[in-house]
């Protein structure tokens, strides 16, 4: 098959995490015998490339190229807030959505959308004009700004005129019922993590200090700052702790700031962005997992929480908080703790459950390993996604 995929974010390099999970998706789709085309919009670098056997061609949205804002790394949601002439952006990118993807996409079997607001619309004119099928992928945030913007009917449109509707949990599921799509347009498959390279290395760990691990784009929704929090009252049962935060994002500097007037000294730690190579290290050099993910002033959350997955995969224990689609990673006490989100006692209990219960530890570390192999690989995954085409193409 020829797969057209119609995305607002994809890395332009194997480390690159802007969008990462829809290139590993596509990536073993293409490792099947499939010829996987991408349409992105321009984020400043090249324009053409074949990337680990995955054909990409972004297109520019805004003229001249040097203002384009919209579809930076931070991400549209924030992005747009930036000003009137990213605001305007949204508009040229919609026009320049439609026109790439019936000239670059007329000849695809299936085309998939990732998120379907904002880039449903090319999808639509491709099966209007040229009868193509389009298939889905809601991850949560479409939802949340469609209701703040008032787009429903917009997302509605985009679904009923799918083959099939795909989100990324049955969080995200529920909240696309609650926005009015039918029930038999929707089904759930979730994202999935790279098993043959996240898994448990024979790494030395200092047995002198526990290390808790943090990963994810510092905003509001990712909860960090309860963590750190947290890291307070677990330094008054235990001195030989330390919490180390992976990311980057417009909260960094308060959340350096509450370490600081916290006085967490070296016990609390950001730090940038690493590869692949370096995470892999650091889940392996780390004793447990933790996603204090909250749901966020403008009504958003977790659509699943991959780097929980990531962390499982590579044989840790996690924590997450119950809310988006956590739940349907971590069994509570089978697979990792839930705490209620923003509950910074709760959170602090179970992380001084974990460091003083080794048992514990294991059975959640071996529990979640076999987890995600069973039913989280992208090998699993992308055998879902393709009966799903096969069965959608005209």
């Amino acid at each position: 098959m020829k797969i057209g995929v119609i995305t607002s974010a994809y890395p332009e390099f194997e480390d690159d995490p802007h969008g990462i999970f829809v290139h590993r998706l596509m990536r073993e789709i293409s490792k099947h015998g499939h010829e996987v085309h991408i349409l992105a919009p321009y984020t400043g670098e090249k324009t053409k490339y074949v990337l680990e056997g995955v054909h990409v061609e972004r297109f520019h949205y805004f003229y001249p190229k040097r203002f384009q804002k919209l579809c930076g790394r931070s991400g549209m949601i924030d992005n747009v807030k930036e000003g009137f002439l990213v605001k305007l952006q949204v508009l040229t990118f919609l026009f320049f959505n439609i026109i790439h993807s019936l000239k670059k996409l007329k000849d695809m079997d299936i085309v998939h959308v990732q998120w379907p607001i904002p880039n449903g619309l090319g999808a639509l004119f491709l099966k209007k004009i040229y009868e193509i099928s389009y298939i889905n992928t809601i991850h949560g945030e479409e939802v949340y700004l469609s209701k703040q913007y008032h787009t429903l009917f917009a997302l509605n449109w985009f679904v009923n005129n799918s083959v099939k509707t795909i989100t990324n949990s049955s969080a995200t599921r529920d909240s696309c019922l609650e926005a009015g799509i039918e029930k038999d347009k929707l089904d759930i498959i979730p994202f999935g993590v790279d098993t043959a390279f996240f898994k448990p290395l024979k790494i030395s760990k200092n047995k002198n200090i526990f290390q808790i691990l943090a990963v994810g784009y510092l905003i509001e929704r990712k909860g960090f700052e309860y963590l750190i929090h947290a890291m307070k009252d677990i330094l008054k049962e235990h001195s030989n702790v330390q919490l180390t935060i992976v990311g980057s994002g417009p909260l960094k500097a308060k959340l350096k700031n509450i370490i600081k007037e916290l006085k967490l000294g070296d016990n609390a730690k950001i730090i940038k962005n690493v590869s692949d190579d370096e995470l892999l290290h650091l889940y392996n050099s780390s004793d447990f997992f933790v996603l204090p993910s909250i749901v966020d002033s403008q009504g958003n959350t977790e659509g699943l929480g991959v780097v929980l997955l990531e962390a499982m995969a590579c044989g840790l224990p996690v924590i997450g908080s119950d809310t988006g689609g956590i739940p349907d990673i971590v069994q509570d006490g089978e697979t990792g703790l839930l705490v209620p989100e923003k509950d910074i006692s709760g959170l602090s209990k179970a992380i001084l459950n974990l460091i003083e219960n080794e048992e514990l530890r294991e059975k959640l570390a071996v529990n979640g390993y076999n987890k995600v192999r069973e039913k989280f690989s992208w090998e699993k995954i992308a055998e879902d996604y393709l009966k799903v085409y096969k069965h959608s193409k005209k």
